[in-house]
């Protein structure tokens, strides 16, 4: 008796160092599954994907914007996007009007869906709290809901509907502050070779361009 006793104890004990840092509703499980997805997609890089960003306007109308984002690593990333080329290099956001010739230089949004799909794929997620766990009915995927932690957060919740075998992002939809309904779906990503990675992220070809500076 004294010996079950002493070992249920112990696996009380353990419960206890492996989550008594995680928020309510959080497990260690549910931040292994984040960090192996993000772990996934650096480990492609470089490589591209495309995806289509749909915000909703309301129950019936939405307005959809397709194109391919690429990433190298944790620092940057590129997206395509019908006839805009946008490079963010760590520090400043290139936007280059192919019809205008024009290039805008500026801050990331920090509120943009490039920043999110962003931070998705490299793992910056320690802002946020896994809420809930759901499997799909139909497939091995499943659907993690997210919650801030930061209550003046531009972002309040997230849908995150992954596949736990391969780590791909299936889609994401969330919510902004202002109740504003967004959804980004994904494919597989793909990657590229580093030379051409090399040449997709070189800014000096934007230097022939009307340059709108914008930083601070």
């Amino acid at each position: 008796m004294i010996k079950k006793s002493v070992i249920l104890i112990c696996n009380i004990m353990l419960i206890f160092l492996f989550n008594h840092n995680l928020p309510a509703g959080d497990t260690q499980l549910d931040r292994r599954r984040l960090s192996d997805m993000s772990h996934h997609y650096l480990s492609c890089a470089p490589f591209a994907l495309d995806f289509e960003i749909i915000q909703y306007i309301d129950e019936e109308n939405y307005q959809p914007l397709i194109g391919t984002f690429y990433m190298t690593g944790r620092d940057s990333f590129r997206a395509d996007i019908m006839d805009q080329e946008i490079i963010y290099d760590g520090d400043w956001l290139w936007s280059w009007d192919k019809e205008t010739d024009q290039v805008i230089v500026e801050p990331l949004d920090t509120q943009s869906s490039l920043k999110f799909i962003f931070d998705m794929l490299r793992g910056n997620w320690e802002s946020f709290i896994v809420k809930s766990v759901t499997p799909s009915q139909k497939d091995s995927a499943l659907t993690l809901e997210l919650m801030t932690a930061d209550e003046n957060s531009f972002l309040k919740t997230i849908n995150l509907n992954m596949n736990p075998i391969t780590h791909n992002i299936l889609s994401a939809f969330y919510i902004d502050f202002k109740n504003g309904k967004t959804e980004i779906r994904f494919t597989k990503p793909q990657t590229i070779d580093e030379k051409a990675a090399r040449q997709l992220f070189d800014i000096r070809r934007f230097e022939s361009g009307e340059l709108i500076d914008l930083r601070p």
